[in-house]
């Protein structure tokens, strides 16, 4: 039997999955990083992962507006030349 993960990565697992499906363009592999970072950054508060969620949140998502916005230049970009 596998083992439950963490109750307090729970709520990240599902602010990834919110992410993923908003930002549909951005790949899969960066929305997981950004979440990351942004626990990371917030854990240097010593806050639990519960408390920072609304800030790994909006670190998480203004990380991928501006990858999204990226990839958006650079397609219009790639398709104009």
């Amino acid at each position: 039997m596998k083992a439950a993960r963490p109750t307090s990565l729970e709520p990240v697992l599902d602010l990834a999955r919110v992410l993923a499906e908003e930002f549909d363009t951005v790949p899969l592999p960066m929305v997981g990083r950004a979440v990351k970072s942004a626990v990371q950054a917030t854990s240097l508060f010593g806050d639990s992962i519960t408390d920072s969620l609304p800030t790994i949140e909006r670190i998480a998502r203004e990380d991928l507006i501006a990858l999204r916005d990226t990839t958006a230049e650079q397609q219009a970009f790639a398709e104009a030349g």
